[in-house]
């Protein structure tokens, strides 16, 4: 163990390649614990994503692990020489994957289709973890590209479909060639982190129980380096919500859920602490088999200094504002019906939602739902703000329209700076909030507008519930609770004996 403290930071399409909630916490993290080295192994969507924030000094690497735009992940893995490059595509031979690569592919198909006719009893996640091991060293011995375009691989995996029909439900019987190739595809992609270099560091701290944690795996694992977990959403929860949305084929859906259930619980199973952002996250911590004694929540804090109540202007309409990124779980469609019953009360109110839009689709959804509900003069989304404080404190209400949440950021920034806050009951929203704002139904823009009206048409009740929001935040959430708290858990980790884990 070096002098000073070193983190392998796993990161999934967030820090330090994508902006967000998770990103911020990644990054409060890092520039507020400068003892501490950070190595940051980075799951990307694709292999040209470029650093969008400023690293403070003690990010000592970034491994970057595209999932997406490549076909053979070796061409991204900087570490290797060309030479071995070239050497794994010789390597892998038909003769050296089936006897090298198969036994394992077995294993792993084993736990996808437990209830397959090669298959009995549960999962052996101790033994799913070896595999993976056994699965990393071999990727950089045998071009991954080459072994998965084997075709003793390949029918393998078919075998194993056909195997498991039985057990599976009844309109995802009968598989068609092109959705098995989706499948199949998929786990390539997502399996594709095995290929890259896990730094060695004192502990292992995932910011998912994803794909991003499979590196903290294999860390404990093979090397028994400590593992900390954080849910910030519930990763399982939210996989489920895009796979329903974005994969058509009922079997390709339900092999993904398989996958993604025992990523999920492997991650669980590994982490020495699971520390949810709140408590609404460890029931799904629970339900998944995670030993409640490993339970330790950590709340997201804010800095004071940045986020307080500025002095309002005058303006000419009432304002209602949101802050977040742009995309189906924060529920802007929700917001704009909101907005338009909102109208039909107070014609001149004004929406503004900030923001960046990480889903072009989804904005442009929201832009023409604008235009249908002729909302032109009434609903604006006027991108990224760098003042959020003065966006808080100039809104006479701030709303949040989430579907999904785990503990946001935006809501604790707008509880700092004294903002009346109306909020889809999600999540750890309930549990920041508590009784100093107004909680709606997710997915339901009647409650949200009537909620809003209510608060327009109550200045006296505004101004109680921003005092009792800040008086809450100032008292709970704080940036200096929440980085005390990861400092003292590293060193917990790192020093204790394993036994008093």
């Amino acid at each position: 163990m070096t002098s000073r403290l070193s983190v392998l930071l796993a990161t999934e399409g967030t820090y330090p390649f994508y902006t967000g909630g998770v990103s911020t916490w990644c990054h409060k993290l890092t520039q507020g614990l400068p003892e501490i080295d950070f190595r940051v192994f980075a799951v990307t969507s694709n292999p040209f994503s470029e650093v969008r924030c400023e690293l403070p000094s003690n990010v000592r690497e970034i491994v970057k692990a595209p999932l997406w735009g490549t076909m053979r992940p070796a061409d991204y893995s900087w570490h290797q020489p060309v030479s071995d490059v070239l050497r794994s595509t010789l390597e892998a031979t038909h003769a050296n994957i089936e006897r090298d690569y198969l036994p394992l592919w077995e294993s792993l198909l084993g736990s996808l289709f437990p209830e397959s006719a090669l298959t009995a009893g549960s999962t052996d996640l101790d033994n799913l973890a070896a595999t993976l091991v056994e699965m990393h060293i071999l990727f950089h011995r045998y071009d991954y590209q080459r072994v998965w375009a084997s075709p003793s691989v390949w029918e393998m995996f078919q075998h194993f479909v056909a195997c498991s029909s039985r057990a599976r439900p009844a309109e995802t019987m009968n598989p068609t060639l092109f959705e098995m190739k989706q499948a199949y595809r998929l786990l390539y992609n997502f399996l594709s982190v095995l290929c890259f270099r896990i730094p060695d560091t004192d502990v292992s701290h995932s910011s998912a129980a994803g794909f991003c944690g499979i590196p903290c795996i294999i860390a404990k694992a093979d090397r028994q380096r400590p593992y900390l977990l954080t849910e910030h959403g519930v990763y399982l929860r939210e996989q489920y919500l895009n796979l329903r949305k974005d994969v058509k084929s009922l079997f390709v859906r339900w092999f993904m859920y398989q996958v993604f259930t025992l990523v999920a619980q492997l991650n669980y199973h590994f982490a020495d602490q699971v520390s949810p952002v709140c408590a609404f996250n460890a029931r799904w911590e629970r339900e998944l088999g995670t030993d409640p004694s490993k339970i330790k929540v950590i709340y997201n804090g804010c800095d004071p200094n940045r986020f307080r109540p500025c002095e309002p202007r005058p303006k000419s309409r009432p304002l209602v504002a949101s802050v977040g990124l742009i995309f189906e779980l924060k529920g802007q469609l929700d917001m704009i019906e909101a907005a338009n019953k909102v109208k039909q009360v107070i014609p001149n109110v004004e929406f503004r939602l900030y923001g960046s839009a990480s889903d072009e689709r989804y904005y442009a959804k929201c832009l023409e739902r604008i235009k249908q509900r002729h909302l032109e003069e009434t609903v604006f989304f006027p991108g990224v703000t760098d003042n959020p404080s003065e966006v808080y404190s100039q809104a006479d209400v701030v709303a949040f329209s989430s579907i999904s949440e785990g503990f946001p950021y935006a809501v604790v920034e707008a509880m700092l700076s004294g903002a009346a806050i109306v909020a889809t009951d999600v999540g750890g929203v309930p549990e920041a909030l508590d009784n100093t704002g107004v909680l709606t139904r997710s997915r339901s823009p009647h409650e949200l507008a009537e909620a809003i009206i209510m608060l327009l048409k109550s200045p006296d009740q505004r101004a109680r519930l921003g005092q009792r929001a800040m008086a809450r935040a100032l008292s709970k959430f704080t940036e200096e609770a929440f980085l005390d708290n990861h400092r003292r858990t590293y060193d917990h980790l790192a020093y204790e004996p394993v036994c008093q884990r």
